[in-house]
């Protein structure tokens, strides 16, 4: 009998590996549910915009409003 050799552990049951990757499937498929209910929420809020823009406050900066006191 060699001194160095380590003893041989046996390996996992199969039943509970077996429950164990069922587990972590379900978990797995749980996890994927709630990030893409995440996702739609996300690209719902983005596509349905900010209302309406003001025109002097707005990103075009007034542009195209008509003002009847400019001097032109």
């Amino acid at each position: 009998m060699c001194i160095f050799t380590p003893p041989k552990i046996p390996g996992p049951d199969p039943a509970i590996e077996a429950e164990r990757q069922e587990r972590m499937a379900a978990e797995n498929a749980d996890k994927r549910a709630r990030r893409d209910d995440a996702l739609e929420d996300t690209v719902a809020r983005r596509k349905k915009g900010r209302g309406p823009r003001g025109l002097m406050s707005g990103q075009s900066g007034g542009i195209g409003y008509y003002n009847p006191y400019r001097n032109e």
